[in-house]
């Protein structure tokens, strides 16, 4: 009986050790954003972020969309006041910004039922992470036009470390969500288009140090694949999530919303359609010589595109022509690069403005 016994223990230890490294194994190798790329399919991922931390309450959230058939990025921002469904068979609904992030599966149910798409993955992080990030790959460079004495900008290049860029996002009129999701695309472009002077950071031993403290359920080989996406990746896509807000403030996503978020943002992202709208340029002299906001003028209307202004510069005088991406489109601000043969571009993203594209006409422009 005894031997019995031993037998069966035995047993027990073995199979419990073999499906202990049966899933370490696993673990340390799987590898979904691989899987999910070998399958031709949209790669989604939920970001959750905070500058403090309030019962895992988030004041961010955004969807990131990678498609690496296509070599493109999306990033669709969910407004705080999003009605996020916690229970379809009561309807029983909270704001976005009141959901504990504890309750994830409830906030990515509820998005996957609006936009139609699955979120397998998701990011949670804090200020703390960011300026960690920022700070891990020495900082980055932000062409900033206005000029802000209390944290130090002066018009044109300024070096942020982790703790200026995040002052930079926060410091926004009226702290508003939507000049903010404006501040993070211009860091985040920015970042993107000077990908090649961070390829040295993409290894496993920074990764571990990026994200260490950083809650997600991807792995690190899954985030290295994705890095590798990234750097393969041609263009970029932004939007803030479709809805219309109901009586009592609450965003919502109904059919029609949803049918315009697919047409103007899913398919570009995914089929690669080019734009067929034209391309709006406002154009600054920003050079002492006069005529040449009217001579790139003249360049640009007659390749289609359309000037809604030119003018002289109220910003200090300028030798090099710069073109800065004003609506996130990186298609439109790459289109003028191309036309104009100017290769310098910078990322101020603000979604008021009618043109797509600011062009500052630089002494260079002479020649």
């Amino acid at each position: 009986m005894k031997d019995k016994i031993r037998l069966i223990i035995s047993i027990t230890l073995i199979c419990i050790a073999v499906l202990g490294i049966f899933y370490i194994y696993r673990r340390f190798t799987r590898n979904a954003i691989e899987t999910l790329a070998s399958n031709k399919e949209l790669i989604n991922i939920l970001i959750a972020a905070s500058n403090e931390y309030n019962k895992r309450q988030h004041s961010l959230y955004a969807i990131l969309h990678f498609n690496p058939e296509k070599k493109s990025i999306g990033v669709t921002f969910v407004p705080p006041n999003y009605l996020v469904t916690l229970n379809k068979r009561t309807g029983k609904s909270k704001r976005l910004s009141s959901v504990s992030f504890s309750d994830y599966s409830d906030i990515i149910d509820s998005l996957e039922d609006d936009l139609h798409i699955t979120i397998p993955f998701y990011i949670e992080m804090y200020a703390s992470d960011v300026i960690k990030i920022i700070d891990v790959i020495e900082g980055i460079n932000l062409y900033i036009l206005d000029v802000n004495k209390d944290l130090g900008y002066t018009t044109g290049i300024n070096y942020c470390d982790g703790r200026k860029a995040l002052w930079y996002i926060n410091k926004v009129e009226q702290n508003s969500i939507y000049l903010k999701y404006d501040r993070i695309m211009d860091v985040a472009l920015t970042l993107f288009t000077n990908k090649e002077l961070y390829k040295k950071y993409a290894t496993k031993h920074y990764i571990n140090e990026m994200v260490g403290t950083i809650n997600t359920n991807l792995l690190i080989q899954e985030i290295l694949s994705l890095i590798d996406i990234i750097y393969d990746a041609k263009t970029v896509y932004t939007t803030v999530m479709p809805g219309k807000m109901d009586k009592d403030s609450n965003y919502t996503v109904d059919d029609i919303t949803r049918k315009l978020y697919e047409q103007k943002f899913l398919r570009p992202l995914v089929l690669d359609i080019k734009d067929s709208e034209s391309i709006k340029v406002r154009i600054l002299n920003g050079s002492d010589i006069p005529g040449l906001a009217r001579k790139m003028r003249n360049v640009l209307t007659r390749e289609g595109l359309t000037v809604v202004e030119f003018g002289t510069s109220p910003y200090e005088v300028t030798d090099k022509t710069v073109i800065i991406n004003q609506k996130g489109n990186l298609n439109s601000a790459l289109k003028v690069s191309s036309i104009l043969g100017i290769d310098t571009m910078y990322h101020i993203i603000d979604s008021s403005q009618l043109a797509d594209v600011l062009v500052i006409v630089g002494k260079d422009y002479s020649q």
